[in-house]
């Protein structure tokens, strides 16, 4: 299980006539956290910290220059302490902060399936109009105020995107009518997300631990629909991790595999006896041996998502777009924790990139890979996965003139340990991949240039 990380956030809020305002920050896209999301101020405790509170006081103040007190420091002096120029104590007794400003609203916890783990303190903050924010590109994309029913609408259609607590604060918001009420709501909330995860009205998914390739623990399970649910990938053989999708999804109308994969199908038998229907590409099927109930096609449409073949990683593999919301659940085509294998005889590398190309060329706003977490605005997971497999087959074709091990320790010079093992699977891919393109041949036990 990951290490949790003590952090803490602050909610910027004001309050008219009728309505509230809610300033929301967009994570940058290169962050390995909820990249490109829409979220609160907010990060991980500093060494010399002692209380949570601070750590909220700072980051509210780095991020977007907005300042717990009465006077808010100059923008020269925020990037003087960002060169590393004045330190944090001599700020803070220059410009008093009034802690008492800070409402506490929930704490937070990150769920176990993310290798990046934090336990949030939230904090309310009504902000003065006389305040002004300005967020400095890095980090973070932009920063702006909200009227609250804009920000949850624009949730709603897919044009931001929002983590569940997130999400959950919003809503508490929404309901309230005076900073107390709200901080009450709010801190009523679980510290941890409980099954399903929401991403969107109608997409959300439970992470199931299934038997799959490390450094992931999980495969997730997706739930498409608000009413007849299709559940995709119901990786767990383990009818305790199943009973969670049972009680997610208790009006399951069918089951959709993106694949054949042990860690994408183990939970199949457990569905086939609550009668379930079981949907797959044709291949799917005949890999694993069992009777589909439908067989899915590239482009066969399934209520708001559409199926796509993208072969390669296996051979049967399906993704699943969303057009309105721009957003590709990618299976196995991309992972947010490790290297996707490409394990012949089924997997092709050749089809392996291309179903990339594929994809890519959607221009999806919201990337759902099988492991790992949610990838949002720029921060193109498949457009690096590509790059990563290209560069990778370059240092292959270079490597080229000596017996498998011997291109191995060179185009994998920079693997070791066990990984070494899954950089085998993936050298056999490129090595068949060159040969099929005419710029490698196997002679003998040598693999040379064409």
């Amino acid at each position: 299980m990951s290490k949790v990380r003590p952090a803490a956030g602050v909610i910027p809020v004001r309050r008219q006539a009728d309505h509230w305002q809610v300033y929301l920050v967009q994570r940058g896209s290169t962050g390995r956290f909820f990249p490109g999301f829409h979220a609160f101020p907010g990060g991980d405790e500093a060494a010399e910290e002692t209380h949570l509170a601070h750590t909220a006081a700072r980051e509210l103040w780095v991020e977007c220059g907005l300042w717990i007190g009465p006077v808010q420091p100059n923008p020269g002096l925020r990037q003087e302490w960002l060169n590393g120029h004045v330190p944090w104590s001599e700020i803070a007794d220059q410009y008093p902060l009034q802690w008492e400003q800070l409402v506490p609203a929930g704490v937070r916890t990150t769920p176990d399936y993310a290798l990046v783990r934090f336990r949030a303190q939230f904090y309310l903050w009504d902000c003065p109009k006389r305040q002004l924010a300005e967020v400095w590109p890095g980090e973070l994309e932009e920063g702006r105020w909200w009227r609250l029913e804009e920000a949850l609408e624009a949730w709603r259609i897919g044009e931001i995107f929002l983590a569940p607590p997130t999400q959950d604060s919003l809503f508490g918001l929404s309901q309230s009518q005076t900073l107390e009420e709200a901080a009450a709501r709010l801190c009523g909330y679980p510290e941890d997300t409980a099954d399903p995860i929401r991403m969107l009205p109608g997409l959300s998914y439970v992470p199931l631990v299934t038997p799959t390739l490390p450094p992931a623990r999980h495969t997730l399970c997706f739930l498409l629909g608000l009413e007849n649910i299709l559940v995709v990938d119901p990786g767990a053989a383990d009818l305790e991790q199943m009973a969670r999708v049972e009680k997610a999804a208790p009006r399951a109308q069918a089951v959709l595999l993106t694949h054949h994969h042990p860690d994408h199908v183990g939970g199949v038998a457990r569905c086939q006896e609550l009668g379930w229907p079981i949907w797959a590409h044709r291949r799917t099927g005949e890999l694993l041996g069992i009777a589909l109930d439908r067989e899915i096609e590239d482009g066969l449409t399934l209520g708001d998502w559409t199926a796509l073949h993208t072969p390669g990683h296996a051979s049967g593999h399906l993704a699943l777009w969303n057009e309105t919301w721009k957003v590709l659940l990618c299976g196995d085509l991309a992972s947010g924790v490790s290297t996707i294998l490409v394990p012949v005889p089924d997997g092709n590398m050749s089809d392996y990139l291309e179903s990339l190309r594929t994809c890519i060329r959607l221009k999806p706003n919201l990337v759902l890979p099988s492991h790992g977490g949610p990838f949002g605005p720029g921060s193109d997971l498949l457009g690096q996965t590509l790059k990563h497999r290209l560069e990778r087959e370059s240092r292959v074709q270079q490597a080229l003139g000596g017996k498998f091990e011997q291109v191995l320790a060179v185009a994998y010079a920079d693997v070791s340990g066990p990984p070494l093992e899954y950089a085998r699977i993936s050298l056999l891919a490129h090595l068949e991949k060159l040969q099929r393109d005419g710029k490698a041949q196997l002679t003998g036990e040598r693999w040379l240039p064409a």
